[in-house]
């Protein structure tokens, strides 16, 4: 969505946004605000099955459920919110270099064409100078992120009684753990910088038709996506391309395009999900089947003089069967999340693999505490799994890998000033990430954030192969 047409339409109707926020007398909270209290911290869960028609949440960098506010009258029936907001980073290990001077808009328009049928438009704009005075990345890293846009959420609702109707690029969230993604297996993903931004920054929405049915303690959800949109990892060169592959001295390494489902009849994503309140315990059961999201490597070797390996990212149709539980425990609330993916395709080491693929099923699990204090303090635990039950001695992962996250935030020193840190530490092998960021709402509708995200670890491990890429970084956002 790179093009020139794409890119000037989508600049005027930012423009536009703006210059209507800036005219409006109404004094608003931001609508992607990140203080936002712990998701199931004192929540009635009965609420999650309110028959009333709900909008989708926004989520913040720890995937945790923010307030939606009511937001700009243009006089015309439409509201019109987003945020506009200026990144920095500098990268100090190994060759010390500036890494980010992003800056991006979001703009939100919604409305009603009826009582019963409303609808969204969304923007996403972003352009990062950087590469006009920093020479460190290829071209081809420069093309794919200097200046880069897509249409967010837009969407008609259509409310049917029992049924909630809505078809158009939209969010459907699954999971909900803290820091990391394990249920949500739909939304595509924004990876050119790992993990490190806020959710509401990572998801990239799906083109799909969602029914939701509302009864007594239970809801059901059917989904149907006609092509899928795929994981953007970006290009190789970039700071955070997952590649922990190393290669034989002397072989030569050589990335070819992304291998995208391009095929309407074919690269469809379909599931269904229900979800029960009983006895205070939430759980629901989901089955899905896409083209995977997520990029595996097919090699292919040349017998030239000098040996080359070229790699394609490509997306095989793989099924999940998949669960989540939350519990409201008092002062403690208890989550779970589970999912079998059948058929994923692993990397392998072994020069003898053709492709340097192999299948395997895979269990994903992961289990949380959450905790909040009267004083603004809140702790999340989480352990989590990988087991690949079909391992082969040469695949790039061990048969079971586990981890452990601890999250830690407080307002306890000023409302508007909110510390937090997030470790993500693997039990298997020395390899780590801590992120640690403080967060100021210095005026209405403006934050500051101070931040470094520091990694650990061998080249070869998930977290690892970014060792060189501990960074440093300020963020301002405006909301309207």
């Amino acid at each position: 969505m790179n093009t020139r047409h794409f890119t000037r339409a989508l600049s005027l109707l930012l423009l536009c946004a703006c210059m209507t926020a800036a005219r409006a007398e109404e004094d608003i909270d931001a609508l992607f605000d990140d203080t936002a209290p712990a998701a199931g911290a004192g929540e009635d869960l009965e609420a999650l099955f309110d028959e009333e028609e709900q909008s989708a949440p926004a989520m913040s960098e720890t995937g945790l459920v923010e307030p939606v506010t009511p937001v700009v009258e243009t006089g015309l029936g439409l509201r019109i919110s987003g945020f506009v907001q200026s990144e920095f980073a500098y990268t100090y290990p190994g060759d010390a270099h500036y890494s980010k001077f992003k800056n991006l808009a979001k703009v939100r328009i919604t409305g009603e064409l009826s009582d019963r049928v409303s609808f969204q438009v969304g923007g996403h704009l972003q352009y990062d100078p950087v590469f006009e005075f920093e020479n460190y990345y290829p071209d081809a890293v420069e093309d794919d992120q200097k200046l880069w846009g897509y249409l967010d959420e837009t969407y008609v609702d259509i409310d049917a009684g029992q049924w909630d109707l809505r078809l158009g690029r939209q969010h459907i969230i699954w999971g909900e753990m803290v820091g990391l993604f394990f249920a949500d297996v739909i939304s595509a993903l924004d990876l050119r910088e790992f993990i490190l931004p806020d959710f509401d920054l990572i998801r990239i929405p799906q083109w799909a038709a969602r029914a939701e049915y509302f009864g007594n303690n239970f809801k059901g959800e059917l989904v149907y996506i006609p092509r899928m949109t795929i994981d953007n990892i970006g290009e190789f060169g970039a700071q955070f391309y997952p590649f922990p592959v190393t290669l034989p001295a002397g072989v030569q390494a050589n990335f070819l395009e992304d291998k995208t489902p391009t095929d309407f009849g074919r690269d469809f994503g379909a599931g269904a999900r229900g979800s029960w309140l009983r006895n205070g315990w939430d759980y629901s059961f989901f089955y899905y089947t896409s083209p995977d999201k997520t990029a595996a490597f097919q090699r292919s070797l040349s017998g030239a003089v000098v040996p080359e390996v070229s790699f394609r990212p490509v997306h095989e149709r793989i099924h999940q069967f998949g669960t989540t539980v939350a519990k409201d425990l008092g002062s403690f609330v208890f989550k779970a999340e589970a999912v079998q993916t059948l058929d994923r395709q692993v990397s392998v080491t072994s020069l003898t693999d053709f492709d340097g693929l192999d299948d395997s099923n895979e269990l994903r699990y992961v289990v949380g505490i959450d905790w909040v204090g009267e004083a603004g303090d809140h702790v999340n635990l989480q352990f989590f799994q990988t087991w690949l039950q079909d391992h082969a001695p040469t695949m790039i992962y061990e048969e079971i890998e586990s981890g452990m996250s601890v999250f830690l935030t407080t307002t306890r020193l000023h409302p508007d000033i909110k510390p937090e840190i997030l470790w993500i530490q693997s039990l298997d092998r020395s390899e780590w990430l801590v992120e640690t960021k403080v967060s100021w709402d210095f005026a209405t509708d403006w934050r500051a954030v101070l931040g470094a995200d520091v990694f650990g670890g061998p080249s070869r491990g998930l977290l690892g192969q970014f060792d060189d890429s501990d960074r440093v970084y300020w963020e301002f956002r405006h909301s309207f």
